[in-house]
């Protein structure tokens, strides 16, 4: 087990149906997945994340920008410096962590994986916030032997969400709450409507829920918050310099919590509505029995439909 790994608990839940059929919509077939994966319960945490920078960056010198400014300084943010370790706000624990960037998800899954930000799953050049090598980041499975930690690709979040399980060709949802209906705003966080604060009470305007709130409504497999909450970072590559963002958010309207809502924002962008949720998969690396690893071939390839009509989120 890695340093990163041994200092945070991540829960997670088991996708199986290997090799289910794909759902298709106007971007192109979604959502089939040939290896089972586990992928997080929940969304990363201010309590995760703020672990995760004592622990790569101590000192608060920020080399990598992977602490934003506004997690301190703004209501939804949960994690202030407080010159001598970061620090979670009280009562931000549960929420899932803002204001991250795609680099910044990619490094905490690499130290997770291998205790260092800069390799793992992602192999990130230059040492910089914004790597060298940035536009171009794909997932490399076969020179880490164990657990693999990385972001959920669209294939698996999308499974993950929308899937029905129990089979290979189960059908799928429209909505990530077992439902082809819109979930009420008792069922999901998403934009109502208004302004209040970061912990306004229900339905009193946008606010960030902690992470499991709306415990009766999860994916076929029992993730929570894939409907709302917090837009959440896909490592695929929508188009050309874009990353996939998937599930909508506090800021969001019903609309992005559809399975037809493709949306995508810069890899360096680091909102207010951006987090991010984590999968665990088996390495390709050589091992005495590989053919138990030979499900996960293909790993991250993912097919574009060209031509397809990218949204922008409403929030940042």
């Amino acid at each position: 087990q890695t340093p990163g790994a041994s200092l945070i608990t991540i829960e997670t839940v088991i996708v199986g149906d290997i090799g289910n059929a794909p759902d298709s919509q106007p971007q192109g077939l979604l959502g089939s997945v040939g290896y089972e994966y586990q992928i997080g319960k929940y969304e990363v945490t201010n309590a995760q994340y703020a672990a995760f920078l004592n622990a790569v960056d101590s000192s608060g010198t920020n080399t990598l920008s992977l602490y934003n400014d506004n997690m301190g300084s703004q209501a939804y943010g949960g994690i202030t410096w407080n010159g001598s370790s970061y620090e979670v706000k009280a009562g931000y624990g549960l929420k899932p962590v803002n204001y991250v960037s795609f680099y910044d998800a990619a490094r905490f899954t690499n130290w997770l994986t291998t205790g260092n930000t800069e390799t793992g799953v992602y192999n990130l050049l230059g040492g910089t916030a914004m790597p060298s090598n940035g536009t171009s980041v794909t997932r490399t499975l076969d020179q880490i032997p164990g657990t693999l930690w990385a972001i959920a690709s669209e294939d698996e979040w999308y499974k993950a969400a929308y899937y029905k399980g129990g089979g290979t060709d189960a059908g799928y949802w429209l909505y990530p709450t077992q439902s082809d209906t819109l979930p009420t705003q008792s069922e999901a966080n998403y934009y109502k409507g208004g302004y209040a604060n970061a912990n306004g009470p229900l339905g009193d305007g946008d606010r960030i829920s902690d992470v499991g709130s709306y415990d009766l409504v999860t994916g076929a497999y029992g993730t929570f918050d894939q409907a709302g909450n917090m837009n959440e970072w896909n490592d695929t590559i929508i188009p050309v310099n874009f990353r996939g963002v998937r599930g909508g958010s506090f800021d969001d309207f019903d609309t992005d919590l559809a399975s037809s809502a493709r949306n995508s924002d810069g890899p360096a962008d680091e909102g207010s509505s951006i987090g991010f949720r984590v999968v665990a998969l088996s390495s390709l690396a050589p091992v005495p029995e590989p053919s138990t690893y030979a499900l996960l071939g293909g790993v991250g390839a993912v097919a574009l439909a060209v031509g397809a009509r990218w949204r922008r989120r409403r929030g940042a």
